[in-house]
């Protein structure tokens, strides 16, 4: 069911078990095999350019020689099919929010309410900002994952894999990094096209608009590539499971900072540049979510998969995280090549980025410890907390506006 292109396409990937075989395997198959046929096209909510048919195989005789890859390797080969296509869901967002800006925009410039345009008040700009702030940082993941995958592509040939080894194995390596993509861009797009139908209001609602199209046609991208809802409990799992398998020391670090929480005070950033605060609070921010999932993991053990609302907790501070420290890492590489007073605006971003993280890690960590501590030791916990999440205050308003005021006079996305 919900096979994308089968209108159409010649080729078909099938995975299907050989035999009694435990494992999957992965078959390539043509269109005009015998035995192979096909429902009428879906009707869907929205892509409805995209072709989605079911399609059914009776008898369908497949030549060896169509065995993809080696027998019993279809699940690996569909786990690196689905982590790429996370990633260019990730990427493919990105298209669609600078339209849905510009939509915005264009409109707020010509839309009159109250004898002015609306595009000078400040609950627009509030919202031409956010959509400008969730665009540029969701870029920033792309960009960071899609390069670490690059490099470790490049350092897998090194060793002597072919092509296609190398390609599967160093994109399942960041399959964290992937489910992170997946949910925060098609959560970052479903945001801005909201947004977007709210600027143009009534005539938002109105199929002859393209962000009423946009509307719809985001609603999937929650949905296919894996639910968000699975992939934010895979955020969590993978990461633990790589832990375990000695990938990373995150049981160590956790357990450092277990141990560091009573003596925990608040951060003193003066003195610091620019950028070695933020990196500061980054810091933190590391260290708060290695507080939680030490604590989530004693108590819970191998039954923590099973507490799903605390896995969503912990997702979305490692979410939070990893997008804020990627623009963090733009920003700074960005002023290194432009200087600084090019990207004072980039900036503006990176400020609203680091206030609004900070305050989503402080809440889904109250959130999740609040499920399974109490007493004093939660009033310990809670108070580490509170700390490794405090950062100096940032005139958002100011920056939000400032961020506005350049796509407004430019009449479009400009980062």
């Amino acid at each position: 069911m919900w096979i994308t292109n089968a209108g159409f396409a010649d080729i078909l990937t099938v995975f299907a078990k050989i035999d009694d075989d435990r494992c999957l395997s992965a078959f390539i198959v043509e269109r005009t095999f015998p035995g192979i046929t096909f429902n009428p096209e879906e009707k869907k909510m929205g892509i409805k350019g995209s072709s989605t048919r079911q399609i059914f195989f009776n008898d369908c005789k497949v030549p060896v020689e169509n065995l993809l890859g080696k027998r019993g390797e279809g699940f690996r080969i569909a786990l690196s099919i689905l982590h790429m296509g996370r990633i260019k869901l990730g990427a493919n967002v990105l298209g669609s929010c600078r339209k849905a800006i510009n939509e915005s925009v264009a409109y707020a410039n010509e839309r009159k309410q109250f004898g002015q345009l609306i595009s000078g008040f400040g609950a627009i700009k509030h919202k031409l900002a956010q959509q400008v702030i969730k665009t540029f940082i969701t870029e920033s993941a792309v960009y960071r994952v899609s390069k670490d995958v690059d490099d470790a592509i490049a350092r897998n040939k090194a060793t002597g894999m072919d092509d296609g080894r190398a390609t599967i194995e160093g994109i399942s390596h960041y399959a964290v990094e992937a489910a992170i993509l997946k949910v925060y861009g098609s959560e970052a797009l479903d945001y801005v096209v909201d947004e977007a139908v709210q600027v143009f209001g009534g005539m938002g609602y109105s199929a002859e608009t393209l962000v009423e199209k946009a509307y719809r046609d985001s609603r999937i991208n929650r949905i296919f590539e894996g639910t968000n809802e699975i992939n934010r409990m895979l955020v969590v799992d993978t990461a633990l499971k790589r832990a375990m398998k000695g990938d990373f020391d995150l049981f160590g670090e956790a357990k450092k900072t277990a141990e560091e929480i009573s003596k925990l005070k608040e951060t003193d950033v003066t003195g610091l540049d620019y950028y070695s605060e933020k990196r500061a609070y980054i810091r933190n921010f590391k260290k708060a979510i290695l507080m939680v999932i030490n604590r989530a993991s004693e108590t819970f053990g191998r039954n923590l998969p099973y507490e799903q609302e605390i896995l969503f907790n912990i997702s979305d501070m490692m979410m939070e995280l990893y997008v804020a420290e990627s623009t963090l890492l733009r920003v700074q590489k960005l002023e290194g090549i432009r200087g600084a007073e090019a990207i004072k605006l980039y900036k503006d971003i990176l400020d609203v980025t680091v206030h609004d993280t900070a305050g989503i890690i402080q809440k889904s960590g109250r959130d999740a410890l609040c499920s399974f501590a109490a007493g004093d030791e939660l009033r310990k916990l809670l108070a580490g907390l509170d700390i490794l999440t405090r950062i100096a205050g940032v005139n958002v308003k100011e920056a939000r506006r400032r961020i506005a005021n350049n796509i407004i006079e430019a009449n479009k996305y400009t980062f």
